[in-house]
């Protein structure tokens, strides 16, 4: 169970994970892949397709989720998608194939666009986009420019990963500082600094890192006890509405 089920939910349906079912997977390269099962599902646990085959049973609509397997779920798509449906199971046995591959005896297609778009006139639409520079600015109040990530060992907020021995290898979002900055503030590996900014603030121990730029600032946002996202900006890029996680102007005190 985690911390948002445990907030919003009333009923809970357990799913297989991908290594607990079978069933086909499309990377990010349009490459289908068949998902093979390798460990027994446990008990009282299906993969999700069924789930949604049960709930469409119990609100009367069964004829239009009447699948026996992912394979026959996989066979509608093909019906479905023009692009896909030369892409057997039969066929992904032996490897990913690419789409589009319009027919079983095409081999599928590893580069796109390799001549033309496919819009009018063949060409890609491309637009000039003035730069606008961040107002989270490095001031004698805030001198220190932040910018969050992830890491290795653990998967955005880590709601998974800190249940899993992962969080023995990494149990803490750390920050990164530069020596010269460490040696300034009179802090050490270790060590608990406070981090704030015009939007709040959060404790966090400080890691020495010489791939850390002077005056620059890194940290994960993956413990939820941290919450280190409570001082990033809340401001968003005019264009794409996407919040400004990567640069926030805070200063460091020392606990």
């Amino acid at each position: 169970m985690n911390e948002t089920a445990e907030k919003f939910a009333d009923v809970f349906l357990p799913c297989a994970s991908s290594f607990e079912r079978d069933g086909t997977f499309m990377n990010a390269e349009r490459r289908i892949q068949k998902v093979r099962k390798a460990i027994p599902v446990p008990s009282n646990v299906k993969p999700d397709w069924e789930i949604v085959c049960d709930v469409a049973v119990a609100m009367g609509r069964k004829e239009l989720f009447s699948y026996s397997t992912a394979q026959d779920i996989w066979n509608e798509i093909r019906t479905s998608w023009d692009a896909v449906y030369g892409i057997t199971y039969d066929r992904l046995e032996n490897g990913g194939i690419q789409w589009p591959c319009p027919t079983t005896s095409h081999p599928g297609t590893t580069i796109l666009h390799t001549e033309s778009f496919p819009r009018e006139g063949g060409k890609a639409k491309l637009s000039a986009v003035d730069y606008k520079p961040t107002p989270e600015q490095a001031t004698p109040e805030y001198p220190f420019i932040l910018v969050t990530g992830r890491e290795l060992y653990h998967f955005n907020a880590g709601t998974m990963t800190y249940r899993t021995a992962n969080e023995e290898i990494c149990h803490s979002d750390l920050l990164h500082l530069n020596p010269e900055d460490a040696n300034t503030l009179i802090v050490k590996d270790g060590d608990n600094v406070r981090v704030i900014s015009k939007y709040g603030e959060t404790t966090l121990p400080v890691c020495i890192d010489a791939a850390i730029g002077k005056g620059e600032l890194f940290s994960t946002f993956n413990n939820n006890q941290v919450f280190v996202n409570k001082i990033t900006s809340p401001l968003r890029d005019n264009y794409v509405q996407t919040p400004e996680y990567k640069i926030t102007a805070v200063r460091i005190e020392k606990i």
